[in-house]
C-alpha cells in the first residue's frame, strides 16, 4: 500500500517538505556555485601570478648571465629581486631570485652582503628539500672564500647524502687544495666522482684529481729516492 492514499495527499506532502527544506537546498546550491566560481577565480589568479613572477625571473636570469653589468643593470637586478620578494613571495621565484642576487653580489665584491643574504635565505627554506641543500652549498662556498673554512667544512659535511653531494665533496676538495692538504683533497675528489652519477662535474673532478695526485707523488718521491 502506498504511503499516501491519493495523489492529492502526495502533492500536499511534497509542498510541505519543500516549504520546510526548499530554501535550504536553494541556498546550498547557490553557495556551491559561488564557491566553485570563487575557487576557479582563485586558481586563475594564482596562475596569472606565477606567470608574472616567471617573466620577472627570466629577466633576472638574463641580467645575471651577463659577464659584466653596468650600474643601471645592477640597480635593475636589485629592483627585480625586491619585486619578487615583496609581490610574489609565495611563488618560489622570490627565493630563486635572492639566490641569484647573492651570486651576483659575490662576483661584484659584495661578498659579506651576499653571505648575509644566503644565511637568511638558508633559514627560510629549511623545509624545502630541493632548495635548501643548494643554498647551504652556496653559503658554505662563500664562507670558504671569506676564510671561514671550519664553518664551511662543517656545512659541506652535512650535505654528503643530499642531491648536491658531489658538489659538496668538490667544494671540500677545493678547500683542502688551497690549504695544501692534498691527501684529504684526493679522498674528497674520489668521493665526489662516486657521487657524480650524471657526470655533470666529471671533467673538473678528474682534472683536479690528476693535479692532486701529481702533488702527492711530488711530495713522496724524494723520500722514496733517499731510501
Amino acid at each position: 500500500m502506498d504511503a499516501y492514499r491519493t495523489e492529492e495527499e502526495q502533492v500536499e506532502a511534497l509542498k510541505r517538505w519543500w516549504s520546510d527544506n526548499g530554501k535550504g537546498i536553494v541556498a546550498a546550491v547557490v553557495i556551491g556555485v559561488l564557491g566553485s566560481i570563487g575557487w576557479q577565480a582563485w586558481q586563475d589568479r594564482q596562475v596569472a601570478k606565477a606567470e608574472s613572477a616567471s617573466a620577472i625571473y627570466q629577466e633576472l636570469l638574463g641580467l645575471g648571465a651577463q659577464a659584466s653589468t653596468d650600474s643601471a643593470q645592477k640597480v635593475r637586478l636589485d629592483e627585480l629581486v625586491a619585486t619578487l620578494s615583496e609581490d610574489y613571495a609565495g611563488t618560489g621565484y622570490a627565493d630563486l631570485g635572492q639566490l641569484l642576487q647573492a651570486a651576483v653580489w659575490a662576483t661584484d665584491g659584495r661578498s659579506q652582503e651576499a653571505l648575509t643574504l644566503l644565511t637568511a635565505l638558508e633559514a627560510r627554506v629549511a623545509d624545502d628539500a630541493a632548495l635548501y641543500p643548494l643554498v647551504k652549498l652556496r653559503r658554505a662556498r662563500l664562507q670558504a672564500d671569506l676564510g671561514d673554512t671550519d664553518q664551511a667544512l662543517a656545512a659541506l659535511g652535512s650535505l654528503e647524502n643530499t642531491a648536491v653531494a658531489a658538489a659538496a665533496w668538490l667544494a671540500q676538495a677545493d678547500i683542502f687544495i688551497v690549504g695544501e692538504q692534498y691527501a684529504s683533497a684526493a679522498q674528497a675528489l674520489t668521493l665526489a666522482l662516486a657521487a657524480d652519477q650524471n657526470g655533470d662535474l666529471g671533467a673538473d673532478l678528474e682534472t683536479k684529481l690528476a693535479f692532486v695526485n701529481a702533488r702527492i707523488n711530488a711530495e713522496t718521491s724524494p723520500l722514496e729516492s733517499g731510501e
